[in-house]
């Protein structure tokens, strides 16, 4: 019965998120296996992962044919992942807005990074973490410093309070329309749908909407909501063409915001020294609560982006920088 396999299922992703979270035991074993849809997937993520992985295999059941809460469906299952899809793109916009808000804050351009400090945390329109740092007042009281885990804790200044309040309904709003669609699905498209639903969370509270997760969540919302039977290709021709745009839109944004001439980068509220001794800076000008660096374009963006995070640690609030999409194809 689905009851069975589902509850089994769920239990066995607790206990791997319980144990990833307790130990490193698995860490060799499990990472490798969720970066390929996660990307650049942490202890984090996987905890995450398992643990509404888990939930959601153990409840849904609750809600397909002959489940006690399956009366609350007064709707066909694919309605509920269309407001789903609504929702989790209504989220990502939000996500996108945020970002440009900060930036227009600080009278920088919305193409660049922005790295707090103490401790380091980036965020950016093409890579965001805005919503995991307005969940860090929550996540810091579950999870200790010395785990490792970042939480974004010094982005949370930046971001305006009214932001967590509203993502917690969000993403519950987005776990309970997942469960609602289960209905009568077979066993097999329950289990894409709720690891659709857990991609697409995990890619709203890290990475933003040009994230893999959020990529990979969203392709199988959109691709369930539109399977119809019998099956044929055709229907998956919107979501396909979707997704192919987003991802066009991420390499687009990355080449057309950048500056390839030079690293302009944005010191903000700078504390004596820089230490920026050894560094090739071009330019350097300071106004106000602000020093604006500018360093030739010869090294790989995250190279430079590392070499700043390092000098610059406790020396300031935080940097901005340009990005450079094609220092990435640059040899050496």
């Amino acid at each position: 019965m689905r009851s069975d396999r589902f509850i089994f299922t769920g239990v066995v992703f607790i206990v791997l998120a319980i144990i990833l979270f307790k130990t490193d035991a698995l860490d060799s074993i499990i990472t490798p296996f969720t970066h390929v849809f996660l990307m650049g997937s942490s202890e984090g993520k996987d905890v995450i992962f398992f643990t509404l992985m888990g939930t959601m295999f153990i409840l849904a059941p609750l809600f397909g044919d002959g489940g006690s809460l399956n009366r609350l469906m007064t709707l066909d299952k694919n309605t509920y992942l269309y407001a789903a899809a609504i929702l989790v793109a209504i989220t990502y916009t939000a996500g996108l807005l945020v970002e440009i808000v900060i930036r227009m804050g600080m009278g920088v351009s919305p193409f660049t990074t922005f790295m707090a400090l103490n401790p380091p945390a980036s965020t950016s329109i093409i890579h965001s973490h805005v919503f995991k740092a307005s969940m860090s007042p929550l996540t810091s009281i579950i999870i200790p410093p010395s785990s490792g885990i970042h939480t974004g804790t010094s982005l949370a200044g930046y971001i305006p309070g009214f932001v967590l309040p509203w993502l917690v309904f969000t993403v519950i709003s987005i776990y309970i329309l997942g469960l609602l669609s289960a209905g009568d699905r077979r066993d097999f498209h329950v289990a894409i749908v709720i690891f659709a639903i857990v991609s697409t969370i995990i890619g709203i509270i890290d990475g933003g909407l040009f994230s893999t997760p959020a990529l990979v969540g969203l392709s199988g919302i959109l691709g369930m909501s539109a399977l119809r039977v019998p099956f044929s290709p055709w229907n998956l021709k919107i979501p396909a063409m979707i997704i192919a745009s987003l991802i066009v839109l991420r390499v687009a944004l990355g080449m057309l915001g950048s500056v390839p001439e030079y690293y302009e980068v944005t010191v903000i509220e700078p504390r004596g020294d820089l230490n920026l001794q050894g560094l090739p800076v071009v330019s350097a000008e300071g106004t106000g609560d602000r020093v604006i660096l500018r360093l030739p374009p010869g090294q790989n963006e995250m190279d430079v982006l590392d070499e700043l995070t390092s000098r610059l640690e406790g020396r300031c609030d935080g940097f901005f920088m340009t990005w450079n999409f094609f220092s990435f194809f640059r040899e050496g």
